[in-house]
C-alpha cells in the first residue's frame, strides 16, 4: 500500500481526521500543534492531491524523531472505528486486512526515512542510557530492568526504536505479531482508559478559594512540574503547552496545575497534597478544557471534543474525569517500537 507525505493543512488529511473524531482525536491535535520541527513527517495511506473520496480503509501517522526521548509517533487507522470490521466471527477480534495493510505500510515508510541528531538539550537523557546499560548489561526481551529514570531513557541507545503514543491495543496487538514490539521496554502492559468529553458538557468552573488564585504556569515553575512526575518531557516542551495553575497569593508557588498536551490531551494533572480533596483538580481540568480545547477538535456535527488517557488502577485522576462526564472508551498504550525491522510488512 503506498504512503505519501502531507502538510499539516493537508485538506482531505483534516478532512478525514474530522470525520472520524473523537476516535483520531490525538493524532487531530498533534497535526495542529505549532510545536512542530523540521524533522516531522504526516504521513497517510492516502495522496494529497486526491479528488476521489478517500478508500473506507486507510491510516496515518505523525512521525518526528527529533522529539525523542518525548514521544515520537502517533498512528490512526480507520480500524479503531467502531464496527469497522464486521466479522462474521462474533468472537474473532481485530483489524480488517486493508487496515493490516494501511498501519503497516506506514511503519515501512517510516524505516526509510534519515534519523536526525538529537537536539544537544536532550543529551543528559542519552547520559542516562548509557548509565542504566552500564548497570544493566542484559538485553532483549527477557531482560528485566528495574524502575527509574535510566529504564525511560534506554531505548534511545538504539537509534531505529521510537516511543509510540496513545496507540489503540489492536494496533499494539497487530504491530506485536509483526515483531516489531519492543517487549524489554516499559509500557506494553500498562494500559490507559481513553477518556472523551464533549466540551459543551462539561460542569462549570468552580471557584477557588480565597487564598488561591489562577494562572499560567511559567519557566519558573517548570522544576516543580518535572519533579513530580516519571514521565520525561523537556521544559522547551512543557512552554510550548498551555497550561492552567493555581497558586497560593502570599507566596506565589504553584499549588496544582495541569497542561493540553501535544496530543490534546489533559496532561500532568496535580494538586499538591496540602491541597487535595477540595475540588482544585476538576476545577483545573475543567477550566484548560473550557478555555484551550474549542475549535481545536471539532466533528462534522460541530461538536468540540477534549479528551484524558488515565492509567488503568489511577483511582484518583479516573474519579476527576469521571467528575467530568466522562467515560472510559478504548484501551491505549505507550510503547517502543523498532521501525528499523520495516521493509516488507504492509506487503
Amino acid at each position: 500500500m503506498q504512503v505519501y507525505e502531507h502538510p499539516a493543512s493537508s485538506p482531505p488529511l483534516q478532512a478525514a481526521l474530522k470525520s472520524t473524531l473523537p476516535h483520531s482525536m490525538s493524532i487531530f491535535y498533534r497535526t495542529k500543534h505549532p510545536n512542530r520541527t523540521a524533522d516531522a513527517h504526516i504521513l497517510a495511506t492516502f495522496p494529497i492531491s486526491t479528488t476521489d473520496s478517500i478508500s473506507r480503509c486507510w491510516a496515518t501517522a505523525y512521525l518526528d524523531r527529533s522529539m525523542r526521548p518525548e514521544t515520537e509517533l502517533w498512528i490512526f487507522t480507520t480500524g479503531e472505528m467502531p464496527g469497522h470490521y464486521a466479522s462474521p466471527d462474533k468472537e474473532k477480534q481485530g483489524f480488517c486486512t486493508e487496515c493490516k495493510k494501511a498501519v503497516l505500510s506506514l511503519i515501512d515508510y517510516m524505516g526509510s526515512l534519515p534519523i536526525p541528531p538529537i537536539h544537544p538539550w536532550n543529551e543528559p537523557a542519552i547520559e542516562l542510557a548509557r548509565q542504566h546499560e552500564k548497570e544493566h548489561p542484559q538485553t532483549g526481551p527477557d531482560a528485566a530492568y528495574p524502575p527509574g529514570p535510566g529504564l525511560y531513557m534506554r531505548h534511545l541507545l538504539i537509534p531505529t526504536i521510537v516511543t509510540l503514543g496513545a496507540c489503540h491495543q489492536e494496533v499494539v496487538q497487530l504491530l506485536a505479531e509483526a515483531g516489531i514490539l519492543c517487549k524489554e521496554f516499559p509500557g506494553h502492559e500498562a494500559y490507559l482508559n481513553k477518556f472523551w468529553f464533549k466540551v459543551s458538557d462539561l460542569p462549570h468552573t468552580r471557584d477557588l478559594p480565597e487564598e488561591l488564585r489562577w494562572g499560567e504556569m511559567r519557566e519558573q515553575d517548570i522544576a516543580i512540574v518535572q519533579a513530580r512526575t516519571s514521565i520525561p518531557r523537556t521544559a522547551r516542551t512543557l512552554l510550548s503547552l498551555k497550561s492552567v495553575g493555581v497558586f497560593e497569593i502570599a507566596t506565589d508557588k504553584p499549588v496544582a496545575w495541569t497542561f493540553l498536551g501535544l496530543d490534546g490531551s489533559l496532561t500532568t494533572l496535580h494538586t499538591e497534597p496540602k491541597w487535595r480533596g477540595k475540588g482544585i483538580a476538576k476545577a483545573v481540568a475543567v477550566k484548560i478544557f473550557k478555555e484551550h480545547a474549542p475549535g481545536l477538535a471539532v466533528d462534522d456535527e460541530q461538536n468540540a471534543w477534549a479528551h484524558a488517557d488515565v492509567y488503568v488502577g489511577n483511582v484518583q485522576s479516573e474519579s476527576v474525569c469521571r467528575s467530568l462526564g466522562g467515560k472510559p472508551s478504548v484501551k491505549i498504550l505507550w510503547v517502543r517500537v523498532d521501525i528499523g525491522k520495516g521493509g516488507r510488512l504492509g506487503a
